[in-house]
């Protein structure tokens, strides 16, 4: 089961740059922010609602959560959703494959416990070659249509990607006292109200008649992406970690590039270049790279605390 509930939510993420894709073609990055937070929100509130879950009174919890919205949410949101205006969404997928170095890389510099070793430090390597082949490479034939400027939106989408790992990052600890699926509401549902007090200042109060108005696809798009690709995904992706553990969950970082690509070259016939090619296949060896570091330190660590004597 846990097999299958991975698969799924890979599924929901490498499918949710194509939905960002299509959507930004009638919403300005701060009304998409808006609202794919808002119905990912609405729908993770009603979840805990209806599983009859306790609302944490802490304003120290709080402030956490907020910490984690800006920083994991708000400001990927925005910047992803500025991204598809620039580069095609197998690009923004792409760049999801850096989250798991950056993620190590930040996880080591706060002291969270990630070791460092020669095979780590290869892993970093790769990783950050792969990154740059795959920022540098050529957009395909058709750029000028899909990809106006491939190398800035494939920037943008890079640090979205880096907020997604901080985020993780922010959530360890306020997720053990509240529950990992409590976290996620209460972080999105003051994403959505950050991002509300912004489209007030950017566009004004919304306006029904222009929401009438947006064509159907980038609509549905956009409603899919919040409840689906979003509300329905952090809901998967935090009761995997709760029943098969983070490190499983975070296999998912392997998966969600490829389902991306595949995805955006499918549905709106985007074109992949050979450098993105090539940059991902470093990206995920740089990934593997430390994370079988990671995980030979730590049973090595394990066993020479069993070997003291107590």
């Amino acid at each position: 089961m846990s097999y299958l509930a991975l698969a799924f939510l890979s599924l929901l993420w490498g499918t949710s740059f194509l939905m960002i894709k299509i959507a930004s073609q009638s919403f300005d990055s701060a009304t998409f922010a808006f609202g794919r937070a808002g119905i990912a929100a609405a729908a993770l509130a009603l979840a805990m609602l209806a599983m009859g879950r306790a609302w944490p009174r802490s304003p120290r919890l709080w402030g956490k959560m907020a910490l984690l919205a800006v920083a994991g949410q708000t400001a990927p949101f925005l910047l992803f959703g500025a991204a598809a205006r620039m580069t095609t969404s197998a690009d923004m997928a792409l760049m999801m494959g850096a989250v798991p170095i950056f993620t190590f890389v930040a996880a080591r510099f706060f002291g969270l416990g990630e070791v460092w070793n020669a095979r780590a430090a290869l892993g970093l390597a790769l990783g950050l070659i792969g990154v740059a082949i795959a920022l540098a490479s050529p957009a395909g034939p058709q750029s000028a249509v899909v990809a106006p400027s491939p190398g800035l939106g494939r920037a943008l989408a890079l640090i979205g990607a880096c907020g997604y790992g901080t985020g993780a990052l922010l959530s360890r600890g306020v997720s053990k006292e509240i529950g990992a699926a409590m976290t996620a509401t209460g972080s999105m549902l003051i994403s959505t109200a950050l991002l509300f007090v912004l489209v007030l200042a950017v566009d004004g109060p919304p306006s029904p008649v222009a929401l009438f108005a947006t064509p159907t696809g980038p609509l549905a798009a956009l409603f899919a992406l919040g409840l689906f690709n979003t509300g329905l995904a952090y809901f998967v992706y935090f009761e995997l970690i709760a029943v098969a553990g983070a490190t499983f969950a975070a296999l998912n970082n392997y998966i969600v590039p490829c389902l991306g690509m595949i995805a955006g070259a499918w549905a709106l016939g985007e074109p992949v270049a050979a450098g993105s090619l090539i940059g991902l296949a470093c990206v995920l060896g740089g990934v593997v790279l430390t994370g079988t570091a990671a995980n030979s330190a730590r049973v090595i660590a394990a066993r020479v605390a069993q070997a003291k004597p107590k």
